[in-house]
């Protein structure tokens, strides 16, 4: 299903396509510090900052399959050995994603970042077998695994002891089996980025390039992605409210707290609340939320429709805006360098808390307006100054150069 017709590959120039992705993965990048450093949400003037979360990681994973999609020649896949060199290029980015997570694991900080990185290595793995597939078996996939995806993660965990979610693996999970077998488990299934609820957004990437994202116009993006975002967070609130999903968990969280000697409660707190990648097996009216990180099918759908919402406005916009979004583009064009420098920065500026120590250099104090502002700032300009020199990012260009030559 391309529509890379040779007439709109004749009017529309494929690199404000190109740089609209930049511009994408540089909101993202932003949504992503405000996510992780900015202030509480019940903060004056903070509350609009939980619009980035679940939607900032769900924009990158989504560009990522994209990525993966014209790295495999875009509209028409390559075939034979050039298919092959694809697969090892692939293949070998994963891992050297993977190893970078992991590494990055070891760093520790007052806040705690759950990273993505070790989860991006095995979505990478995981897609190979899919890179062949057409823009229609794309879209197919994606539809099936956002709604089978989470139903089954829900029945796999409700036979299990498990009880926490959330978190990422590090290099000390692998000095024995149990360690390993943890890690796998939290990669799948009860993780903050599990491949089983996952998986969609990368695969629904992969279609959009497919489909011809160099020469698309960008009122199909904007229509798909209205679709699923009223599909995915509308359908949520039709089942929680006028069928009475929300009544039968509010029911289930007064009686169980109850019976805790818990009253002093809100129930609605609770299911409004961001998840940490998996919802309670306690009730299957939780598959029916559509919070942040609550991977449900109505979550994977709303955040898959937010971010072709974002792709096809800035496919509109970045043509017509000449330089003004260049700190923006920049700044995604180097969103790996930003991701590493950002865990760094966050392991300095906000260790892990010292009960004799209460103030931190350079007048920050943890999570906050000055230290969101020190990042968002810091990285723009400093995207914007690497760019004018450089083609790629320090840590895109040393990902590129490993990968090619393998």
């Amino acid at each position: 299903m391309s529509v890379d017709t040779p007439r709109e590959s004749s009017i529309a120039d494929p690199l404000p396509r190109v740089l609209a992705l930049d511009a994408a993965r540089g909101i993202a990048v932003l949504g992503m510090f405000a996510v992780h450093v900015g202030p509480p949400r019940e903060s004056s003037g903070a509350g609009w900052l939980t619009v980035f979360e679940g939607r900032s990681a769900a924009l990158f994973a989504v560009l990522a399959g994209v990525s993966l999609a014209l790295m495999s020649a875009g509209a028409q896949p390559v075939t034979g050995r050039a298919a092959r060199r694809v697969v090892v290029r692939v293949a070998a980015r994963a891992i050297l994603v993977a190893l970078l997570g992991l590494a990055l694991a070891q760093l520790h900080s007052g806040i705690g970042i759950a990273l993505i990185l070790t989860y991006y290595g095995l979505f990478f793995l995981l897609a190979l077998p899919a890179l062949w597939l057409s823009a229609r078996g794309l879209a197919l996939l994606a539809a099936i695994w956002a709604i089978a995806g989470p139903i089954e993660s829900y029945a796999i965990r409700n036979q299990m002891e498990q009880t926490a979610f959330g978190g990422h693996p590090d290099f000390g999970m692998l000095t024995s089996w149990s360690g390993v077998k943890q890690a796998f488990q939290m990669l799948a299934l009860t993780g903050t980025y599990p491949a089983l609820t996952w998986m969609p957004f990368l695969f629904a990437g992969m279609a959009l390039g497919r489909w011809g994202i160099r020469s698309l116009r960008p009122r199909p993006v904007l229509g798909v992605g209205a679709a699923l975002a009223l599909l995915g967070y509308g359908g949520s609130w039709l089942v929680q409210h006028p069928f009475g999903g929300r009544a039968h968990l509010v029911e289930l969280l007064t009686r169980t707290m109850s019976e805790a000697g818990i009253t002093d409660f809100d129930p609605g707190q609770v299911i409004d609340a961001a998840g940490f990648g998996a919802v309670s097996t306690t009730s299957p009216w939780w598959l029916t939320v559509a919070t942040p990180h609550s991977g449900t099918p109505f979550e994977v759908l709303g955040a898959t429709g937010v971010a072709f919402l974002v792709i096809g406005v800035l496919m509109a916009v970045v043509p017509r805006t000449g330089i003004a979004l260049r700190p923006l583009t920049a700044a995604g064009s180097c969103a790996l360098s930003l991701y590493i420098l950002q865990v760094i920065a966050v392991s300095v500026l906000v260790p892990v808390p010292d009960p004799a120590a209460t103030s931190l250099p350079g007048g920050i104090h943890g999570p906050g307006w000055p230290l969101l502002a020190l990042l968002a700032l810091g990285s723009l300009v400093a995207a914007t100054l690497w760019r004018y020199r450089f083609r790629r990012g320090p840590a895109e260009w040393l990902l590129h150069k490993a990968t090619y030559r393998a």
